[in-house]
């Protein structure tokens, strides 16, 4: 079994394929910590504009522990992650399951994954605002990252649709991109 801390380790240290994919370095890319950051102050800022905050703990929780699989299997590419579907979350699971001495860690990510809660699926729309704002901030810099980019926003418009939360998500996302 493997403490938090140690799996937080790795995931500081590892970086996040897609980027390192389209050319920006190791130094520059972001790691899966950085991510999970970025997706935790996401939350926050999109809990607060919605107004209906819900359990924002367990919110920063999904957050937080989203992927913490990877610390098993590294950063999978999001089309290998696409094409392996069901196969790549149920190996992470198990590997989580089996893994992480934390059973609080086990049962977050476990209900993160199945999405079985509005404050699971509001995890996963704030992971994907964070990698869309990260993405822009490489496009900036001069980086072909345009693809993360759109296939992002398409997951973001489809899900924050079917949270009816799109007109919040749209203005948040177009105050960030200002800045």
């Amino acid at each position: 079994m493997v403490s938090l801390a140690r799996i937080a380790r790795v995931l500081q240290s590892l970086a996040r394929s897609g980027w390192m994919l389209r050319g920006v370095s190791g130094s520059v890319a972001e790691t899966v910590a950085d991510h999970s950051f970025l997706t935790a102050l996401v939350c926050i800022d999109i809990v607060e504009r919605i107004g209906r905050h819900g359990d924002v703990g367990r919110v920063l929780l999904y957050s937080i522990l989203h992927d913490i699989g990877e610390a098993f299997t590294g950063d999978i590419a999001r089309g290998v992650g696409r094409e392996l579907g069901e196969l790549k979350r149920g190996v992470e699971l198990k590997l989580v399951e089996e893994g992480v001495d934390s059973v609080i860690a086990r049962r977050i990510y476990r209900e993160y994954v199945e999405q079985s809660s509005f404050e699971a699926k509001l995890a996963r729309l704030c992971n994907y605002i964070a990698t869309y704002l990260t993405g822009l901030q490489y496009k900036s810099m001069g980086y072909r990252v345009s693809d993360i980019i759109e296939n992002t926003y398409r997951e973001i418009q489809k899900l924050s649709v079917e949270m009816n939360l799109h007109s919040v998500v749209k203005q948040y996302i177009e105050e960030e991109s200002r800045e």
